[in-house]
């Protein structure tokens, strides 16, 4: 539970300094998560559509340790400059997405990479590496050009990717919900006849595949084997797979208005915390644990806990910094100086 809860207080950071969440009885706790967690000096970016995946590195691309220093001001300059990827879409009631395309976000400009790039994919190891999954297949993201170039033989029709840590294996939805593996630098794909139906994808960080299916079940592939879920509701209306910042064999797994972690395991556990349908963000991007980001209307809203900490909210945050000072030197993609860095923030 130590794990979920830091979980769950790194997701309501910017909602604590809001004020936004509300208890609903002292006797269970339950805390109820609501749109008031959207201020609009929290605003990073203006989409001109629905926002529908976010995606943040946090590979080399963004947190290459050899450029993160023990100044204080560097520190703020390079979280204030981490590289995002998102996606644009129009969609309709029935939840079907119209492309509008893949935009990198980058130097406080965003550009349009690929006019129809439904998703992307990073892995948390050493590499620089971003990819792309598209209409027509695979793409890889040239910092240098700042662009996308074509990767491999793929041609399918792709809604989902996923990239594993330390191999070249990727894993892609296509529009027939069928999971693909690819390997051999983007040259062979083989289909993974065991997992049908597959509505979205999510790796954790030990390289277990998560998924759903139409009926909304959640399941876990690991050693060659497919195991449902257990624990979670029967029959929810809304379910959305969450890549969060500090789990390593588990993933954030959304039903109707309530958060659960789902382990490699097949179990679950469910939060003390909900969210009001009104308030569930069109995308998520929590990977980066100290700055993250939530889509909301057509808005991308960027939460830095560096800046929130200097503020009001330090007092109340601090102890908790301390007792789980362990857990984020080790699970977030900061380094262990990066970690105490923020902590002495206030103090200097």
């Amino acid at each position: 539970m130590k794990h979920l809860k830091l979980f769950i207080v790194l997701l309501l950071v910017g909602a604590i300094n809001a004020g936004p969440v509300s208890k609903e009885n002292d006797e269970d706790e339950i805390i109820t998560f609501t749109k008031e967690f959207y201020l609009t000096n929290f605003i990073m970016y203006n989409a001109k559509h629905d926002v529908v995946n976010i995606i943040v590195p946090t590979n080399s691309l963004n947190f290459d340790e050899s450029k993160m220093t023990e100044d204080e001001e560097n520190m703020e300059q390079f979280f204030k400059n981490l590289i995002l990827f998102f996606v644009e879409a129009d969609v309709d009631a029935a939840g079907n997405r119209m492309d509008k395309g893949l935009y990198v976000y980058k130097n406080g400009k965003a550009t349009k990479l690929l006019e129809n790039g439904r998703d992307a994919a990073a892995s948390s190891d050493d590499s620089t590496d971003v990819f792309f999954g598209a209409k027509d297949g695979i793409y890889i993201y040239d910092n240098k050009t700042n662009t996308a170039v074509k990767y491999g033989s793929v041609t399918d029709d792709i809604i989902a990717i996923a990239k594993e840590n330390g191999t070249d294996v990727i894993y892609y939805l296509n529009k027939d919900h069928e999971l693909y593996k690819v390997t051999d630098n983007g040259q062979k794909n083989v289909k993974i006849e065991d997992v049908v139906g597959a509505q979205e994808i999510v790796l954790d960080t030990a390289n277990n595949l998560y998924f759903y299916t139409e009926d909304k079940q959640a399941y876990v592939v690991n050693d060659n084997s497919v195991k449902k879920i257990t624990g979670l509701p029967e029959n929810p209306k809304y379910v959305k797979l969450i890549k969060p910042p500090v789990l390593e064999d588990g993933v954030v797994f959304l039903s109707d208005n309530a958060f659960y972690v789902i382990y490699s395991n097949g179990t679950s556990e469910l939060s003390d915390f909900r969210i009001a349908s009104k308030a569930k963000p069109s995308a998520y991007g929590m990977e980066a644990t100290f700055v993250q980001f939530y889509a909301f209307h057509k808005k991308i809203y960027k939460y830095n806990l560096l800046e929130i900490l200097s503020g009001d909210i330090f007092e109340n945050l601090n102890k908790f910094l301390e007792e789980n000072e362990e857990i984020i030197r080790n699970e977030s993609p900061v380094s262990i100086s990066s970690t105490r860095k923020i902590k002495k923030h206030k103090q200097i």
